[in-house]
């Protein structure tokens, strides 16, 4: 029985986090990669599904500002819609990815109506479709659902229905980071705040993006000023991931003498907090649109001055804020061309009584957790779960679990895993 244990330890600290955290990922309010390079997200929405469905004609447009991000837009097919092929969604999320610019896929079914949260969920796990999330998982962001929700739903409700979203989407092998949308059709960004860090316990990978549309600045305010550095650094202090998944330069596209949005100071202000947005829209026929309609070609700038500020214009633009991660801006993964050495040593003196040093080696930044397991598989001390930068390190254990208590004599396991490895020593504590 204590072989078998043995074993599947040895294999769940090899693969469990590389499963859990299969590309992108978030720690604290940030969003890394795999290689442990933050992330801000710098791009534009695209109305992909209905027109451009492959995005021939929009990625390599929207992909010339130096856009990290593009937000596209699906639809689940539910009926009376026709049903997708899930090729079609392999074949646009490549595209963007060939592009240089990382995939956030969202489906628009339950915008303004709580009721379709599940239609979504449904799409999501459905087969051929999580199978085409889960090949692109390196490069992905999942938006489970657009706006759901056209009033506030009620913070019991939000919670209970995006924890069983959330726990279906991982159950179905998706292990991306998942990006909850405010409710009130997006608006409502206290509710992010309000539930972001409960809903991160709530997830089995704790890896979500919370996501707040500026629009409504006449009926709730949202394009004030006062409600931008609200929301803001609402997040930051509840240390949420946050993103502004919409906004534009009015409320209503197609009314040109609609509420203005303060667009301008968003940007300045996300740039001095480090806040990822994604404009609306980058080709439309309307008064949101970044580009002209008639050409949808980058540098035909409509709705001026809107269209070629946010892309490239403003100091705060796409253009002159957008970071694109080493493995998006040249098509190769960094972390399988770099050789790595990792190394767990067995800890000394073994067996101990009640103090032991134990000493690992890493050789690129990688997200490390070193974590001390008894012989049932519980967790018993958290020695390290953080960014570590190349180098040798040593941590003494003092027998002692996460309380401070000590814990019984007796066989104890040392496993060290990262995004590329994982090994497991044993030790053997006597008195």
């Amino acid at each position: 029985m204590r072989k078998i244990f043995i074993l599947l330890l040895l294999v769940y600290c090899s693969v469990s986090y590389a499963q859990s955290h299969p590309g992108l990922r978030v720690q604290g309010r940030y969003l890394y990669d795999r290689a442990g390079e933050r992330i801000i997200l710098r791009g534009a929405n695209a109305m992909i599904v209905f027109w451009d469905r492959d995005g021939a004609i929009n990625y390599p447009e929207l992909s010339k500002t130096g856009a990290n991000c593009c937000r596209i837009f699906w639809r689940t097919g539910h009926a009376p819609e026709p049903v997708l092929p899930a090729a079609d969604l392999d074949e646009t999320i490549q595209n963007c990815i060939d592009n240089k610019m990382i995939p956030l896929i969202s489906v628009w079914d339950a915008t303004g109506d709580w009721s379709h949260l599940q239609t979504c969920v449904d799409y999501w796990t459905r087969a051929d479709v999580s199978a085409v999330l889960r090949k692109h998982e390196k490069y992905l962001l999942l938006n489970i659902a657009n706006e759901a929700g056209g009033d506030v739903v009620g913070q019991t409700e939000f919670r209970q229905q995006y924890t069983s979203a959330i726990n279906q989407i991982r159950n179905a092998g998706i292990h991306v980071p998942l990006i909850i949308d405010a409710d009130r059709w997006g608006r409502n960004g206290d509710v992010l705040n309000e539930n972001g860090p409960y809903l991160l316990e709530q997830d089995p990978d704790h890896n979500l993006v919370f996501s707040w549309h500026l629009w409504d600045p006449t009926n709730w305010g949202n394009g004030s000023k006062t409600a931008i550095r609200r929301i803001i650094d609402g997040s930051i202090e509840k240390n949420i991931c946050l993103i502004v998944g919409e906004f534009g330069p009015i409320e209503f596209g197609d009314n040109p003498n609609s509420g203005k949005i303060n667009w301008d100071y968003l940007i300045e202000y996300a740039a001095e907090k480090e806040i990822g947005w994604l404009a609306w829209v980058w080709n439309w026929s309307d008064y949101h649109s970044i580009v002209k309609r008639s050409s949808g070609k980058y540098g035909d700038w409509a709705n001026a001055p809107w269209g070629e500020n946010i892309a490239v214009a403003s100091p705060y633009s796409i253009q002159q804020t957008a970071k694109r991660p080493h493995w998006l801006e040249t098509g190769l993964d960094r972390t399988l061309l770099e050789t790595y050495h990792y190394s767990l040593q067995q800890n000394y003196p073994n067996p101990f009584n009640p103090v032991t040093k134990i000493e690992f080696t890493i050789s690129q930044k990688t997200f490390v957790r070193l974590t001390i397991y008894n012989i049932l598989g519980h967790a018993v001390k958290s020695l390290f779960s953080e960014f570590k930068e190349p180098g040798d390190y040593s941590v003494n254990w003092e027998a002692t679990d996460d309380s401070g208590s000590p814990v019984a004599v007796g066989l104890y396991y040392c496993s060290l895993t990262t995004d590329n490895f994982g090994q497991v020593r044993k030790m053997l504590y006597l008195k």
